[in-house]
């Protein structure tokens, strides 16, 4: 039983704790078109027992891409973190990256740019290694830095 795996049956949600909740809510939703699903403050007990923190109270929404079914899970805290001693604390700010399907990057890259938003390079165009030939990816910031990844699949 031990070795057994257990079996996930879908991807519900990516996590992101934010610092201005307005700010971040606004660009997910009018700039990247997520909708969003449920707004939600939690400040009860077993709140704060499953996440690990006693005094947690916090405001948060979760988005989702019409027509998909994975989200993300924004919370902003009311204490607030700048920097972390432990990593992976629940209320911790950040993520690595996402990355979003587009169907043309080079449209979505040009409609982005005249909105102001600051790409890390042009889209690149993968030709090596073979297996991800043809791979189209960009990377830019939301408005608190953290990393978006646009891909466009051969």
């Amino acid at each position: 039983m031990a070795n057994e795996m257990i079996k996930v049956s879908k991807f519900r949600h990516v996590a992101i704790v934010v610092k201005d909740y307005k700010k971040m809510i606004d660009f997910y939703s009018k700039i990247l078109g997520f909708e969003i699903i449920r707004e939600i403050e939690v400040s009860n007990e077993e709140f704060r027992k499953g996440i690990g923190l006693p005094n947690a109270v916090a405001k948060g929404a979760h988005l989702a891409i019409p027509g998909n079914n994975v989200e993300i899970e924004m919370f902003q805290f009311e204490k607030k973190m700048d920097r972390c001693d432990e990593l992976s604390i629940a209320n911790y700010p950040g993520f690595r990256h996402i990355a979003l399907i587009v169907e043309n990057l080079g449209e979505a890259y040009a409609s982005l740019k005249s909105k102001g938003i600051e790409f890390v390079s042009e889209p690149i165009c993968m030709k090596e290694p073979p297996s991800v030939a043809g791979f189209r990816f960009v990377y830019f910031k939301d408005p608190e830095g953290n990393i978006i990844e646009l891909n466009q699949l051969p």
